[in-house]
């Protein structure tokens, strides 16, 4: 009997590992880990001829910024929470997931963008490197400047254009004078074209409602309901052995 109660007690126990463990392994993933921006950008001014100028237009930049917008990347990490640049006129200037005037984490935490209020330059700050940042998966390298964006483009229109072509009149003595006209062309408002648009990096796309960082592809709804299955399972077992002596007690009574 003290065997089988064991073997209940046992399973019982292992069921309720195989429940929380998917929990416990998603939180032990998502531990923020150090990330920081290559050295090599130390002295990296925005008005440098061989740093790239490209769009930022990035689904999390919602409001109009002002200012040299530098945008930064993670390669292959993901998670990026917090990163902090250093510039020499600026200062110490750090972006979280929430928007603000200094800029954002963009591409679903692969990325982030930082606005100087006028050109700039990175600089060492206190760690030696010119950034640092905290995110789930620091990726395969330190964080590099991916290029420098400025503010919303302004859309400009031309306005219109009128010709009038030029009037020929003849006055013969003995006729009518002849008059020929060629109507005036008008030329409406056009919109200046819009510029092809690079945009570096990786836009965010769908996220699948799954756990993060555990491996399993369930959808978290039904992870959740196996996981409470094998939860209350386990305890019953667990409990049973306890049960059948409280129960042979009644009945001798």
């Amino acid at each position: 009997m003290n065997v089988k109660n064991t073997a209940l007690r046992l399973a019982g126990a292992a069921m309720m590992a195989v429940a929380l463990a998917p929990w416990v392994g998603g939180v032990a993933a998502q531990a923020a880990v150090t990330v920081h921006l290559d050295k090599k950008w130390i002295g990296t001014s925005s008005t440098t001829e061989t740093v790239v100028h490209a769009d930022c237009s990035y689904a999390e930049l919602t409001a109009t910024h002002t200012g040299t917008g530098w945008h930064f990347v993670l390669p292959g990490g993901d998670g990026l929470t917090t990163f902090t640049a250093y510039f020499q006129s600026a200062g110490a200037l750090t972006v979280t997931t929430t928007e603000t005037a200094t800029g954002v984490i963009v591409q679903s935490g692969k990325g982030a963008v930082i606005y100087t209020p006028t050109d700039d330059t990175l600089v060492a700050g206190p760690s030696t490197f010119p950034g640092d940042g905290q995110a789930t998966d620091a990726g395969t390298g330190d964080m590099q400047l991916s290029h420098i964006c400025t503010g919303t483009p302004v859309e400009t229109t031309s306005p219109p254009v009128t010709t009038s072509a030029p009037v020929t009149t003849s006055a013969p003595a003995t006729t009518p004078a002849t008059v020929t006209t060629t109507a005036s062309a008008a030329v409406l408002p056009t919109k200046a074209s819009t510029p092809a648009v690079s945009v570096k990096g990786t836009k965010a796309g769908t996220v699948k409602s799954v756990l993060p960082h555990t491996g399993s592809g369930l959808p978290v709804g039904l992870l959740l309901a196996t996981s409470l299955a094998l939860l209350l399972g386990g305890g019953a077992l667990m409990m049973l052995p306890g049960l059948a002596p409280a129960r042979g007690k009644r009945r001798r009574h």
